[in-house]
């Protein structure tokens, strides 16, 4: 009966979440609330509830309303990863908006929004489905990067971030216009058959143009260089729960939505968008590391490394074939994951002592919080991607994608560049461990946020268990990158 719930009605986890949202902001409207705990407690429950019915429900490909949404294994997988990552998102944002002011109710569920137009996306089968998806996600962002409205030059990040992705937006849009101009359709199944037949016909030249546009256009939201120049901006004057989220979820949502649009409507294009990839790959691996090596800012630092991982992931789907999706994939959670333990951990040790602008600040603080100074270390030692740590593995996977293509000097390349990955995280390590400094202790402890260390410490369990027992995990990954490609 569940199968049959759900392939009657293909949205059904979106209209679970925009009903439950919208009557939670009725209530707190009427109430008017503050960030309330059963608000979010209800958020977080729908979304692992959620979880659990996608995962118990049939795989098989069916297509709806009027073809504009498609259900298939790979978006059932990339749906759970989504709605289990958001949770513990929304959790860390939830437990630690309040501490910086941010009180107000509407900004956890302006960020399932982000979540719900991420869902939108992943289970598009039309251009339009996916734009709109796209679109409500990073709208929803534009609100919530400014919910901190006393921090300095807010307002000219957002502003900045506002407009250089309006311009993306354009690149989209004028690449779906081509598209459609040159097929006759925005349906990808059928774009699929037309770049699959007319992919080398000069002729349609048009319709090659306008992939690039819209590939472009969704790189500007990773960002990849050169569409990165509103990430340091908005990483340094953001509060950190929002960087948190900011940095987590929506580079789930765009990279499965990128990987669905590489194996489904431009699958038969694969030999010009490859190029594209590899070039941008390249040029964000080197920009990143380079930038971020001279960074004395750590939220800037963060945001350059971002570039560079995000050019790190690319490789992936560039070499093609089931094996380099299965690591693009597997690189995504590993990053995620990485990504939400640092960020919850630099919120602790921010609120505990001072505010982290410079790498510098960082010092002294494992001498008053060891336990958690060695969870943030060994996640510092896996951005870096240092053995046997679990972003190591992340990479090697990476690695080993572009050697069975025998793409030796991205190999190479991409080796020197974890090199020079791991210079700037251990000078972070350097000041974090090596150098003292006289910290006092704020009023704010952890005894309130229990369950906040509770899941940090299941953050480190799940890394680890990946990489102790990885067949199960490459299993599920494998199968999702087989299903999007056959």
């Amino acid at each position: 009966m569940l199968d049959s719930v759900l392939k009657s009605i293909s949205a059904v986890p979106e209209f679970i979440l925009s009903i439950s949202t919208l009557i939670s902001l009725f209530w707190g409207t009427i109430k008017q609330k503050k960030i309330d705990r059963n608000m979010a407690a209800t958020a977080i429950v729908s979304l692992i509830l959620l979880c659990i019915l996608l995962f118990l429900s049939g795989k098989s490909e069916q297509f709806f309303w009027n073809s504009l949404f498609i259900y298939t294994s790979f978006s059932v997988h990339s749906k759970i990863i989504l709605y289990c990552y958001s949770a513990v998102a929304l959790f860390f944002l939830f437990s630690f908006l309040a501490e910086y002011k941010i009180k107000q109710f509407e900004w956890i569920f302006i960020a399932i929004f982000v979540v719900i137009g991420g869902s939108v996306a992943l289970s598009s089968n039309h251009f339009l489905t996916l734009f709109i998806g796209l679109e409500m996600s990073h709208l929803s962002q534009y609100i919530l990067v400014n919910a901190d409205r006393d921090a300095s030059n807010t307002n000219e990040a957002t502003i900045k971030f506002f407009t250089i992705n309006l311009i993306s937006t354009g690149l989209m849009l004028f690449g779906v216009s081509l598209i459609y101009g040159f097929t006759g359709t925005g349906f990808f199944n059928t774009v699929y058959y037309f770049f699959e037949s007319y992919s080398s016909n000069f002729e349609y030249a048009g319709a090659i143009v306008g992939m690039m546009f819209v590939l472009m256009g969704i790189c500007f939201k990773l960002p990849i260089f050169p569409f990165h120049a509103w990430i340091q901006d908005l990483y340094q004057v953001s509060a950190l729960p929002i960087i948190l989220f900011i940095a987590s979820i929506p580079k789930i949502i765009t990279v499965f939505s990128l990987l669905h649009l590489l194996t489904y409507p431009f699958h038969g294009a694969f030999i010009c968008w490859r190029y594209l990839l590899i070039g941008l790959a390249i040029f964000s691996m080197i920009w990143g590391s380079l930038m971020a090596l001279r960074q004395q800012n750590l939220r800037r630092m963060f945001a350059c490394s971002t570039v560079s991982d995000m050019g790190f992931l690319l490789i992936g789907p560039s070499m093609g074939g089931d094996f380099g999706l299965s690591s693009a994939i597997t690189y995504i959670i590993f990053y995620t994951l990485n990504i939400l333990g640092v960020f919850s951990l630099l919120i602790v040790f921010e609120k505990n002592c001072h505010r982290l602008n410079d790498i510098r600040d960082l010092s002294g603080i494992i001498k008053e919080m060891p336990l958690l100074s060695g969870i943030f270390c060994f996640l510092i030692l896996s951005f870096a991607g240092i053995p046997p740590f679990p972003g190591f593995f992340a990479k090697i996977y990476i690695l080993e994608s572009t050697i069975n293509r025998s793409a030796y000097f991205i190999a190479i390349l991409s080796v020197l560049i974890t090199v020079i990955n791991a210079g700037y995280y251990l000078n972070v390590l350097k000041f974090f461990v090596l150098k003292s400094s006289a910290l006092k202790i704020n009023k704010f402890t952890l005894s309130e946020k229990y369950f906040v260390k509770v899941m940090i410490v299941l953050i480190i369990i799940a890394l680890c268990g990946m990489v102790i027992f990885p067949l199960k995990l490459l299993e599920i990954v494998h199968s999702i990158a087989v299903s999007i490609l056959f």
